[in-house]
């Protein structure tokens, strides 16, 4: 039988040895995290599965989203959200255009040295110039398939531009919208997106 820790000294030992056979499995003998490809994956599992959990557990509890609409990719994006609730009434093939039209633009600012038109992603100390990619014809491109969707979404577009503007909130910068009318906005121009793409399915 194993003698009974009396002095203040065997029971800090004790303690030790306790946390060390815990940590076997997981530290160095030395108390350093264990550098084996086990133990790093075991870490690194752990970590995902928490950060999984602390997004999920915000969005059910700020958007009010299900378990299982949380976990779903388009739960990332105000335009992905809109889409998940059913009572907007958004078509995969409209989701899919929005989502193509933001990937547009944000080329577009890329290769042309543009500001993303975010205040978050505004350095105001920042001097941009006209242009950094090397290729004129991407750039040209790029252009040209902004040029295309500003055309697209004017023609559906109504007195003041309402279409173009809610559908540049949603799809580029990310901007939630609230009010019934701006719901069918977005739906008009996400309507003409997927005919001016090509995209099947129910649009």
């Amino acid at each position: 039988m194993k003698p009974i820790a009396r002095t203040a000294a065997q029971k800090l030992r004790a303690r030790r040895a306790a946390r060390l056979a815990a940590d076997a499995e997981t530290r160095e003998p030395n108390g350093r995290l264990s550098r084996r490809i086990q133990a790093k994956e075991a870490r690194q599992g752990e970590t995902e599965r928490a950060v999984k959990e602390t997004v999920t557990e915000a969005r059910m509890r700020v958007l009010g989203l299900s378990a299982a609409d949380c976990e779903r990719p388009e739960a990332g994006s105000v335009l992905g959200r809109l889409y998940l609730d059913a009572r907007n009434k958004l078509t995969k093939a409209q989701y899919e255009a929005g989502v193509r039209m933001g990937e547009d633009f944000a080329r577009y600012y890329a290769l042309t040295g543009i500001p993303f038109p975010a205040a978050s992603a505004i350095d105001l100390t920042r001097v941009h110039g006209i242009g950094r990619d090397p290729n004129p014809a991407a750039v040209r491109a790029a252009s040209n398939a902004v040029m295309a969707i500003e055309a697209t979404l004017g023609m559906a577009d109504e007195s003041g531009r309402p279409v173009t503007s809610v559908c540049k909130a949603v799809c580029i910068r990310d901007e939630p919208i609230y009010h019934g009318h701006m719901i069918e906005f977005l739906k008009r121009g996400l309507h003409a997106l997927v005919e001016h793409y090509g995209i099947r399915g129910d649009a």
